[in-house]
C-alpha cells in the first residue's frame, strides 16, 4: 500500500468515526434519559474520567517532552486562562436577580445558622447526620464558555494527532499510528457529544461543533502530508505550549463543570448515586489511561 493511501484512509477513518462518534449521544431519547437519569449520569462520569486522563497522562506528558519542567506552568496558564475567561462571560453576560439581602446578609451569624441547619438537612437531617462536603448547587449551564473551552483544547489536540500521522513516510507507521489515535479519538468524541447533549446545546451548535472536532485530525493529516517544512514545526515549542494549555483547559472542564454538576444533580436523590459515579470516572480514566499507555507506545 502507498503511503499517500494509507494517509487518505486515515482522513476518511478519523474524520467519519469521530463525525459518528460524537453524533450517536443524540441518538439517545428523551424517553431513555428520563426512564434511566443515573446511568446517563455514570455515562458523563465516564466521560470525564477520559477528560481528565486526556488531560493528565496524554497531553501534558508530549508538552513535557520539549518544555521540561515548564509544561506545567502552561498547564497552569491554561486552567487560569479558561477560570478567567469563565468569570468574564459571568461579570458581563450572568444574571443580575440576587436579592439585596442575599448579598448583604452572607456574613452575619443569622445567615450563617440558617444555612448550617439547612445544610443539615439537606445532608440526612439531625436524627441522621452525615459527612458532607460537595457542593449542593450544579454549576451555571448557560455560559457557553466552558463548552468552547472544551472544544478548543480537543480540536488542538486532535489537529496535532493528525499532524503527527500525516508527517509518517510509510504505510505501516501510518496505519499504526491511526490505530493508536482512533482508539482513544472515538471514546473522547462519544464523551463530547454526551457533554454537548449534557448542556442543553441546540443541534446546530451540537453538529457545528463535532464537525470541527471530526476535522481537526482531518486538517492535520492533510497539511502533514502536504507540507514538507511542518515537519520542522512537529517538535518546536509553540507546539508544546499549545499542548500544554489544551491540558489545563481540559482539566479545568473536568473538575469545575461536568464533575460537579453530576455530583450536584444526584446528592439529594439517592445516596449511592456517588459511588456509582466514582467507579464510572475511575473506569473512564482507566481505559483512556490504558490506551494512551499501551497504543501510543507500540506506534512509537
Amino acid at each position: 500500500m502507498k503511503v499517500s493511501t494509507a494517509k487518505v484512509i486515515s482522513m476518511l477513518a478519523l474524520g467519519l468515526g469521530s463525525f459518528c462518534a460524537g453524533m450517536a449521544p443524540l441518538c439517545i431519547s428523551e424517553r431513555s434519559r428520563q426512564r434511566h437519569p443515573l446511568l446517563i449520569s455514570c455515562l458523563l462520569c465516564f466521560g470525564g474520567g477520559v477528560l481528565l486522563s486526556t488531560s493528565l497522562t496524554h497531553i501534558l506528558p508530549e508538552s513535557r517532552e520539549i518544555l521540561g519542567k515548564y509544561s506545567e506552568l502552561g498547564f497552569c496558564v491554561g486552567f487560569f486562562l479558561v477560570y478567567f475567561v469563565d468569570e468574564l462571560v459571568h461579570f458581563f453576560y450572568g444574571a443580575h436577580h440576587t436579592s439585596q439581602r442575599e448579598r448583604t446578609s452572607y456574613g452575619t451569624e443569622e445567615s450563617r445558622l440558617l444555612r448550617d441547619d439547612e445544610m443539615r438537612e439537606r445532608c440526612g437531617g439531625a436524627d441522621n447526620p452525615r459527612m458532607c462536603h460537595v457542593s449542593h448547587n450544579a454549576p451555571c449551564n448557560r455560559s457557553y464558555s466552558g463548552v468552547i473551552g472544551l472544544l478548543c483544547a480537543l480540536l488542538v489536540h486532535s489537529f496535532l494527532e493528525g499532524l503527527a500521522i500525516g508527517l509518517q513516510e510509510t504505510a505501516s507507521q501510518v496505519l499504526l499510528l491511526l490505530a493508536a489515535v482512533a482508539c482513544h479519538k472515538f471514546v473522547v468524541g462519544f464523551c463530547l457529544g454526551a457533554e454537548l447533549c449534557a448542556s442543553g446545546r441546540s443541534l446546530s451548535a451540537h453538529l457545528v461543533s463535532i464537525l470541527l472536532f471530526s476535522g481537526g485530525s482531518v486538517a492535520g493529516i492533510g497539511l502533514g502530508a502536504g507540507i514538507d517544512v511542518i515537519s520542522q514545526l512537529k517538535n518546536s515549542v509553540a507546539v508544546s505550549i499549545m499542548q500544554a494549555l489544551a491540558a489545563g483547559t481540559l482539566l479545568y472542564v473536568t473538575v469545575s463543570e461536568v464533575l460537579p454538576r453530576e455530583r450536584a444533580r444526584w446528592h439529594e436523590q439517592k445516596r449511592s448515586a456517588g459511588v456509582a459515579q466514582f467507579f464510572a470516572v475511575v473506569t473512564g480514566f482507566a481505559v483512556m489511561y490504558l490506551s494512551t499507555m499501551y497504543l501510543d507506545h507500540d506506534a512509537d
